[in-house]
């Protein structure tokens, strides 16, 4: 959004230099991006957040500024009444409201209007944001838009066929033609104005060319309403259509500023275009849309934020926001919040409001407390080893898959299980998933069989849950390997898996957990019973205080030594040599880099030393090595 300074001034005395003011804004949650210094004028370019639509205004600007600056906000004068004369002939218009799509629509019809450009100053204050000046209604009502924060459209009230008008949603895929002549097929479930022979308008994005105001339009229905922010945003991104009026929309707009907004167009329509008022108000809504009370304690107020701000100091932030706030009894204060600020809803809601304009730069600073956990926290599970079997299992030409826990009573017949003996769902969202798997052979063998068409050589493995039991007081939840191949022999896979079980301890006969089939082998493996009690539990350690100690070492090896032997055997000459790494290599001489730390204490070059000595012994004696 951009934001002219001279435009602000109309409605608030500044004092701060822009750079500064651009400053308070961004602390306070209205990011200045830009400050750009153009024709004399400097133009603020804003980051609206979407749960301000009141920032999407000139004057919801000027009062983020007030609240900063402890200043008042001068409010444009309304002179209208809305009221005809009594010697004016009205023109009728009959409504047929929507209020779950539209819960509010404001409006009043013009007569004896005269189309033409806008005045100087009103097309300056366009061209300053970005806009085009079209003609003295439309640009009045981009104007007051962006003024007060409630879009305004005009229609042109002869166009309005039977003077009948319904609020509908689309059906989808009618036809539309908007003002600019660009026809779209709209969206089902798009809010739309239609007179009894055409849609003239696609509300809250664009209007329609068959009801716009033009040079020969006499009469005007000025309309400033209330729409459903979910619709407005569906139709918008359906159709890949946004305007200012949706931006403002879709973030839902003040549902107690349609009269005020209708009045400030109004005025300036009778000021720039002439006319008369040539109908009542016209006001539809099923409910008042008034402000809300709202309480914050102060005790809660400091321990959500952690530290005590007056009592005084919290009052006087609440009202430069004019949120009227009241002690009312104890330590609790009451807030009235007006319609603009929808985003007020909770306590902690005016919790942020103090905090924002106290200054977050204003908190002490502290530092984190709190310990180090050192042990496993509940249902913690380390993933590295399931990555080591994984790898293995791929660099053996396998691919992993993933599939539904839940099958058949079919699916468990073809392996043989009957589903009185497994755990059912009480309510399936069909008999193909009615049952939780026991094992993971249904999937694969499925998998199996709907690959055959697609690739000759099919390797599959799964790692998942399998469920044991027949009722939620006995179930048990288990993981399970298991794997399937119509390429690879019985001896091929029992030596995958050999390899398996020795890289990770288990002492256990691979072939007890295989089997031939009619198209290859399959095989699976309790993973969780074999795998997870291998090791004793991880617990985690604390970062340590201490800096580490780093030197390099080369040395001049043997040919065809092997390197990580050599490493591995640097490592065990100490506990205090936490991680070794081959640092370069050149024929038969080779760099390592050793890294020495201690949990309790710095280290120093004498308790290097006689580490560093050993580690040399270690490498002479055991692989021949010279240190070069």
């Amino acid at each position: 959004m951009l934001a002219p300074l001279s435009w602000l001034k109309e409605y608030i005395t500044i004092t701060l230099s822009p750079e500064k003011l651009g400053e308070r804004l961004t602390e306070v949650g209205l990011g200045t991006e830009k400050i750009l210094h153009e024709n004399g004028d400097t133009i603020f370019e804003l980051e609206i957040t979407p749960n301000r639509p009141d920032w999407l205004s000139m004057l919801g600007v000027a009062r983020e500024i007030a609240a900063i600056e402890n200043k008042s906000v001068k409010f444009p004068v309304l002179q209208t009444d809305l009221k005809p004369k009594k010697s004016t002939q009205l023109l009728p218009l009959k409504i047929h409201p929507n209020y779950k799509i539209t819960p509010r629509l404001t409006g009043i019809i013009i007569n004896n209007v005269k189309v033409g450009p806008s005045p100087k100053w009103l097309q300056d204050r366009l061209i300053s944001i970005g806009l085009r000046p079209i003609s003295n209604i439309v640009d009045i009502t981009n104007f007051v838009m962006w003024e007060l924060g409630n879009p305004i459209h005009s229609f042109d009230y002869h166009k309005i066929e039977g003077s009948e008008m319904w609020v509908k949603q689309a059906k989808g895929g009618e036809e539309y033609e908007s003002v600019d002549e660009i026809s779209y097929h709209l969206p089902k479930g798009a809010i739309i104005y239609e007179d009894s022979k055409k849609i003239f308008d696609l509300v809250g994005i664009k209007g329609g060319k068959n009801s716009g105001t033009y040079e020969d339009t006499k009469a005007v229905f000025i309309v400033v309403e209330v729409d459903d922010p979910v619709l407005i945003r569906k139709a918008s991104q359906a159709l890949a259509l946004r305007s200012d009026a949706s931006a403002i929309f879709e973030r839902a707009v003040n549902k107690g500023g349609t009269i005020d907004a209708l009045k400030r167009t109004v005025d300036l329509i009778l000021q720039t275009a002439g006319g008369e008022i040539a109908s009542e108000l016209i006001d539809l809504k099923e409910q008042d849309f008034k402000p809300w009370k709202l309480s914050l304690r102060l005790d809660r107020l400091e321990f959500i934020l952690g530290i005590k701000i007056p009592e005084k100091e919290v009052l006087t932030i609440l009202d430069k926001l004019s949120l009227s706030p009241k002690l009312v009894k104890g330590n609790v204060i009451e807030c009235t919040i007006p319609t603009y600020r929808n985003d007020l809803q909770i306590e902690e809601d005016l919790i942020e409001e103090v905090a924002r304009i106290y200054g977050y730069n204003n908190f002490p600073k502290t530092m984190p407390f709190g310990q180090t956990p050192v042990v496993t926290v509940p249902y913690f599970r380390d993933y590295r080893k399931d990555e080591l079997v994984k790898r293995l299992l791929t660099a053996a030409n396998f691919s992993e898959i993933y599939t539904y826990s839940l099958i058949s009573d079919q699916d468990l017949a073809s392996v043989g299980i009957d589903s009185e003996k497994v755990l059912c769902v009480d309510n399936p969202v069909s008999k193909d998933f009615e049952y939780l798997r026991p094992t993971l052979k249904i999937n694969l063998l499925k998998a199996l069989a709907n690959n055959k068409g697609i690739a000759k050589e099919i390797n599959l493995f799964e790692l998942g849950k399998v469920y044991m039991g027949k009722s939620l007081d006995n179930i048990t939840e288990t993981y399970h390997l298991a794997g399937i191949s119509n390429t690879k022999s019985y001896i091929e896979v029992k030596g995958l898996l050999e390899r398996l079980f020795e890289e990770h301890n288990i002492k256990k006969n691979p072939s007890d957990y295989m089997e031939v089939l009619e198209e290859g082998v399959y095989f699976e493996i309790p993973y969780s019973e074999l795998f997870e009690m291998t090791e004793e539990p991880r617990i985690f350690q604390s970062i340590p205080k201490y800096p580490p100690v780093m030197e390099d070492i080369s040395i001049e090896l043997p040919s065809e030594t092997p390197l990580g032997t050599v490493m591995k055997d640097i490592k065990e000459q100490s506990t205090l040599i936490k991680e070794v790494t081959l640092l370069d290599q050149y024929k038969n001489t080779v760099t390592f880099h050793i890294v020495y730390q201690h949990q309790e204490k710095n280290l120093t070059t004498e308790d290097i030393k006689p580490i560093r000595e050993k580690v040399i012994a270690s490498l002479e004696k055991s692989f021949s090595a010279r240190i070069k």
